[in-house]
């Protein structure tokens, strides 16, 4: 509002200067004060008018589109923050493919440590990250005979524990800890024929909690 009656101030003054004039000191010039005051007062009320109706302007900018402009880059500021959080996961992941990876290592390693538990999601994202599997998580969990959860019912079972949501959030942001391995297994827990197969066709890596890893 003090911008305006600046503004308002400053006009009247210019105003007032034209009305007037620069004359030689030798003429006499004659001014007629109705002549001068009645034109002020018409573009006063004109600029009064535009004030109370809010069309007032600043630099060709109307306050709305200030305010308008405000909001946009709020908006944007918004969105940059929402692609940097999704950017941040090391695969593209939903809320439910989410849910699918923490229930598949709670029910693979609910009994580990959160280190042992985010190497178990390590493996499945590394195998979404090959070329060698599907590249989503609900392609990799659900693939035939790949881990005896699904195949055993205990998958549908489980009920996902703080610690396991801790160790997933930990695996999709941080780096790999399994040094790239693609299979795990529970030699105590696993037949025969799986053993041998890991054995010998599979490069161990190292052993963690329970859980021996492979590439």
């Amino acid at each position: 509002m003090k911008k305006r009656k600046l503004v308002f101030a400053i006009y009247c003054m210019l105003v007032v200067v034209l009305s007037i004039g620069w004359y030689p000191e030798t003429e006499k010039p004659v001014v007629r004060l109705d002549e001068m005051i009645i034109p002020i007062r018409k573009k006063a009320e004109q600029i009064m008018s535009l004030t109370e109706n809010g069309r007032f302007c600043y630099q060709g900018i109307r306050e709305s589109e200030e305010q308008e402009r405000m909001s946009g880059t709020q908006e944007d500021e918004m969105a940059r923050r929402e692609v940097k959080t999704i950017i941040r996961y090391r695969i593209p992941i939903n809320k439910s493919s989410r849910r699918i990876l923490e229930r598949i290592v709670e029910a693979e390693a609910g009994d580990q440590n959160v280190k042992g538990r985010q190497m178990v999601a390590n493996v499945i994202i590394n195998r979404i990250k090959s070329k060698h599997f599907p590249d989503t998580v609900k392609g990799v969990v659900f693939a035939h005979r790949q881990f005896s959860p699904i195949s055993n019912g205990s998958y549908y079972r489980v009920s996902v524990s703080s610690l396991t949501k801790k160790a997933v959030e930990k695996a999709l942001k941080e780096k790999d800890n399994t040094k790239g391995a693609l299979y795990f297994m529970y030699r105590a827990g696993s037949d025969a024929g799986n053993i041998r197969w890991f054995d010998r066709d599979l490069t161990r890596l190292y052993e963690y909690g329970c859980h021996e890893f492979f590439k």
